[in-house]
């Protein structure tokens, strides 16, 4: 099972990105939260906050890379936050994060990749929605996860 929440941070709160409907101050650096669990491990929390936007443009480029079999890596945009994907036998992939100490987990390589590039897809929308100044940056993120053919 995969779980995965996007959330914007608006002072000390964290909302749901899909129920705000506020302004965003600062596009460049939109404040906000991933949570993802998987398996019923939880690689990334709300004490992971970073800038959202920035995260899901690095997240979509590896889902892409993923789906051509190909490792990645990156660190979360203002955080020694390490987020990897490593294609590994039978059609999974390892997903692993590391902040403190490494938390990982096995999980089938194609219902990631739906479940991330649904996610994502639908954050991008949203984000262009609230702010249109953000269309290149979302149109950008788009053409990775548009490859993903599942």
């Amino acid at each position: 099972m995969i779980n995965v929440n996007t959330y914007i941070k608006i002072k000390e709160e964290y909302i749901d990105f899909f129920q705000y409907d506020g302004d965003i101050k600062r596009i460049d650096y939109i404040d906000g939260a991933l949570e993802l669990t998987i398996n019923g491990i939880n690689l990334i929390d709300k004490s992971m906050y970073d800038y959202i936007d920035d995260l899901w443009s690095y997240l979509s480029e590896g889902l892409a890379l993923l789906y051509d079999n190909k490792e990645f890596k990156c660190y979360f945009p203002d955080q020694p936050i390490e987020v990897k994907f490593i294609p590994s036998k039978g059609n999974r992939v390892l997903v692993s994060v590391n902040c403190h100490s490494e938390v990982k987990t096995s999980v089938d390589k194609n219902y990631f990749l739906i479940a991330m590039r649904d996610h994502a897809k639908k954050f991008f929308k949203r984000l262009e929605y609230l702010k249109p100044s953000s269309m290149g940056e979302c149109k950008a993120a788009m053409k990775y996860l548009e490859v993903i053919k599942l």
